[in-house]
């Protein structure tokens, strides 16, 4: 089981893999607004986290403000529960995301995270490297250049892979699967995925992808040569 790194500064935790990524951020990287007036911000995203770009020692990263969406939102919009170190999403995500990423399978790098204690809530943030070059599932699926039913067998060979390792992702859509040059593709945001899921959760899983694609019309319509592609590929015998 991958090994986390805490150090603990007064209400903060700092957390890193030890193989990994010890020592390589500081307290800097994980201020958006320091990050900026040192010139280091290159660009952000938006959704349901907040998510900065930004360079550190000349390697791209990204630094994600964890958020809650929906109804929770409406009462806290970034604060969780705190039950202990271990129980943050970050300390979930480290964990999962570097065991992942030591096995080879396509994950963003881990780097660190940050956790601040306020009583009883907790914010928290993660670093990562940054994958460069690539583009979420639905950008390059409706965009020109798209390489037609080669991106969805891509992906179901991908998903295989991870499903044989016996990982399962708790929140797959379009928006956490990114494609990169040659249909490289990559899986992002694991904080409540498993490690040792079942079948069922993982069938769940691709369920949840087929339900995101058809929320949007024009991905929905891709999906009628494109998703059997996919399973095809996901279900080809090894």
């Amino acid at each position: 089981m991958p090994h986390l790194t805490v150090q603990q500064h007064g209400n903060r935790y700092f957390i890193s893999p030890t193989a990994v990524a010890s020592g390589r951020v500081d307290a800097l990287a994980f201020d958006p607004d320091q990050l900026a007036a040192a010139g280091r911000i290159d660009g952000e995203a938006q959704g349901r986290s907040s998510v900065w770009f930004f360079r550190w020692q000349q390697t791209p990263m990204a630094l994600r403000h964890y958020q809650r969406g929906g109804l929770p939102a409406r009462f806290s919009r970034d604060r969780y529960l705190w039950r202990g170190i271990e129980n943050t999403r970050v300390w979930r995500e480290l964990r999962i995301t570097d065991a992942l990423y030591r096995q080879g399978l396509p994950v963003p790098p881990p780097v660190a995270g940050r956790v601040i204690r306020r009583g009883l809530f907790y914010t928290a943030d993660l670093i990562t490297q940054r994958l460069s070059g690539t583009r979420p599932f639905s950008d390059r699926v409706l965009a020109r250049d798209s390489a037609g039913d080669g991106i969805w067998q891509a992906i179901g060979k991908t998903l295989r892979r991870f499903h044989d390792a016996g990982a399962g992702h708790a929140d797959l859509n379009v928006r956490n699967i990114l494609i990169g040059e040659a249909n490289t593709i990559w899986l992002i945001d694991w904080d409540q995925g498993r490690l040792n899921a079942d079948v069922a959760f993982q069938a769940r899983s691709l369920q949840r992808l087929w339900r995101s694609i058809q929320k949007e019309p024009a991905l929905a319509a891709a999906a009628a040569s494109g998703w059997p592609a996919l399973m095809a590929a996901y279900k080809a015998p090894r």
